[in-house]
């Protein structure tokens, strides 16, 4: 007996004629073949109506949003300790270089130990003579300052620099804390 077109037919999706539904309906009497394949497709149509909720278990989600946040801190900190790590070693590095091109400088210049303790006294006395020459030169103009200045614009100008180094530390205190992630 040929099948083909009552298989088709039960499967397919759009209405059937009435003689083909009343062939159908006589075939499905006599073939058990065919009545198991109806039974079979409409058990599947039963499950595809069907809705399965699944509920998750109790803490489910404060569980994956703790195991989140956990995440993102550890991939922070690891981010943070790399950058710490990377800056440390960049200003040794450079501190060693820089500590080499001076010794190399220094002891090629260096022919005798007179020289260079010459040229260190020298280096101090130039520095000492600077500063007393600041000195000389700044006192005094603080001092005409400091009279001629009322107080009031006193006032003014040590408020204005409090807030100033105020509005500076801010941002550079935030920027150095460290960060939390919330969510």
């Amino acid at each position: 007996m040929d099948h083909k077109p009552y298989e088709s037919w039960l499967v397919a999706d759009e209405a059937l004629l009435p003689d083909q539904e009343s062939s159908l309906q006589a075939h499905l009497k006599t073939c058990e073949d065919c009545r198991n394949l109806q039974a079979s497709l409409q058990e599947v149509e039963a499950l595809f109506e069907q809705r399965f909720f699944f509920q998750p278990q109790p803490g489910f989600t404060e569980r994956w949003q703790m195991r989140l946040t956990e995440k993102l801190i550890g991939e922070r900190e690891k981010q943070q300790l790399r950058s710490t790590w990377m800056f440390l070693f960049t200003t040794t590095g450079s501190a060693f270089l820089v500590l080499i091109i001076l010794s190399i400088r220094f002891f090629s210049t260096l022919q005798n130990p007179t020289e260079a303790f010459i040229s260190g006294m020298t280096l101090i006395a130039g520095i000492l003579n600077l500063t007393e020459t600041i000195q000389k030169t700044v006192f005094p103009l603080i001092d005409v300052l400091i009279l001629s200045v009322p107080t009031i614009w006193w006032f003014y100008i040590v408020l204005g620099a409090s807030l100033l180094t105020l509005v500076l530390t801010i941002p550079i205190v935030r920027t150095l804390r460290t960060r939390r992630v919330s969510l």
